[in-house]
């Protein structure tokens, strides 16, 4: 009797000559525009499943991971939101495993480990987004993948990102770097199920192996720790930090996530921004409205960016700045928020910035 194949919900390689093209394509316009440093590219295993994991900043890195090694990379990114611009056909059109973040997304796991299964390369961003580079918590995807595959991790440090794509279009050839580092043992396997705790564990291995290979002078422009404040005043009454306003202050200076948002998920609310004049307290609520409306859709937004505590401060800050923006409307009240994001670097170097929001009813009373 002969033996079926198994069967795998993603085949690998897949898509080949259009995926080839590409790849040469991109590598031609990378020696074209940029001055791009290659580091390690022999720390890659030539076969069998592996996992590369890098930092994530911007979106040139992405490029990089997925056409630079000589194997073919099946890459896994955000399938919750579509990416920007053109950058969105061009990713889907070469492919890739969409993960749906933040909540159990078992067919975008399962794919991963389909490939690694049959001896493929998968890439990751263990950070899993670019909200705040070099203050995130790992996600234990890699972990996850290494653990039932028994493939190894290739850590990579990617340095010179920021603001690389703008300024290689511009015709500045940016200086980047690709540092692949030594492989990382595949994480043991376990007979007591899934361990939380050892998979994030292993998360935080991987994570400090990519980042000690960024240049020292981009890990000097990292924060060392932030601070959030958020005050509320209509008339005379005064609402100090609420409980949900650091959290919601982090979201309201978090301008990727703003982006997200407006950019990415075309919701408007543009009256989260900075404002120079005062804004209709209609505006304001229509803005806070589709938060809520979206949050219902996908009610880990917040929580897989901030943490479970953090992001659920979030939504209860929409919900009850809601309320007292609809108690100002009836009383005919202007409201003045303010917010102050206090950045601490090495050295003691303190950044301080402030945005400050006045609201105001459509009709005020005479």
């Amino acid at each position: 009797m002969t033996q079926s194949k198994p069967q795998y919900s993603i085949a690998y390689p897949r898509l080949q000559f259009r995926r080839g093209f590409l790849r040469l394509l991109a590598r031609g316009l990378l020696r074209l525009l940029t001055h791009t440093n290659i580091e390690g590219l022999e720390n890659i295993p030539q076969e069998g499943p592996v996992i590369l994991a890098g930092n994530h900043l911007a979106v040139l890195e992405a490029v990089l991971m997925t056409v630079v090694p000589k194997r073919l990379v099946e890459p896994i990114g955000a399938g919750d939101m579509p990416f920007d611009g053109v950058f969105d056909k061009i990713v889907k059109y070469y492919g890739y495993i969409p993960i749906n973040r933040g909540n159990l997304d078992r067919k975008g796991m399962n794919q991963a480990l389909d490939v690694l299964k049959q001896g493929g390369m998968v890439g990751i961003f263990p950070e899993g987004g670019v909200w705040a580079p070099g203050k995130m918590r790992p996600q234990i995807g890699v972990a996850l993948l290494s653990q039932r595959t028994g493939a190894p991790v290739v850590p990579i440090g990617f340095s010179g990102m920021i603001d690389s794509l703008g300024n290689a279009l511009k015709l500045k050839q940016p200086k980047m770097v690709m540092k692949i580092g030594e492989v990382i043992p595949a994480m043991a396997t376990s007979d007591g199920g899934v361990d939380k705790n050892h998979l994030l564990a292993y998360s935080r291995q991987v994570l400090d192996a990519i980042y000690d290979l960024i240049l020292q002078d981009e890990k000097d422009l990292m924060p060392v720790e932030e601070h959030y404040r958020l005050a509320i005043k209509m008339a005379d009454e005064v609402i100090p930090d609420p409980a949900w306003g650091s959290a919601f202050a982090r979201f309201l200076h978090s301008p990727v996530l703003l982006d997200s948002f407006t950019i990415n998920l075309k919701i408007p609310i543009l009256a989260l921004y900075a404002q120079n004049e005062p804004i209709a307290t209609t505006e304001m609520q229509t803005a806070l409205s589709k938060l809520a409306d979206y949050l219902q859709i996908n009610p880990a937004f917040f929580t897989y960016r901030f943490g479970m505590e953090e992001g659920n401060r979030v939504t209860q800050g929409i919900r009850e700045l809601q309320s007292f923006l609809e108690k100002a409307e009836n009383a005919g009240k202007t409201v003045c928020i303010t917010t102050r994001q206090d950045t601490v670097y090495k050295n003691n170097r303190l950044e301080t910035t402030e945005k400050r929001f006045v609201i105001m009813p459509e009709n005020l009373p005479s």
